[in-house]
């Protein structure tokens, strides 16, 4: 491997009591995963959970800042915006009749 692709190992260290780590590793021998590779992968799928909500919940208040924004001072119609609500409200008129 070229040194600019290899990927750096970190320890990742907690203390629990005896019955978290029987628990955890009674659950990780029914996945067929080592006590490592169990807590990794469950700690993964957490940090994306977590990640998501959050990331989702801050472009969705930017969102909102952009929707009161733009509902507060409205852009000014342009021809295009004229003529579509035009075409609407044929469409909508001759459904009506």
């Amino acid at each position: 491997m070229s040194e600019s692709i290899m990927a750096t190992d970190t320890r990742l260290v907690a203390r629990v009591s005896t019955d978290i780590q029987e628990m955890v590793q009674r659950a990780a021998d029914y996945s067929g995963s080592t006590l490592s590779q169990f807590l990794i992968e469950a700690a993964m799928e957490k940090a994306r959970d977590v990640i998501e909500r959050t990331e989702t919940l801050h472009l969705s208040m930017a969102g909102a800042d952009a929707l009161f924004a733009a509902l507060e001072n409205p852009p000014k119609a342009n021809d295009k915006l004229r003529k579509a609500a035009q075409r609407y409200k044929e469409t909508v008129n001759a459904n009506n009749h």
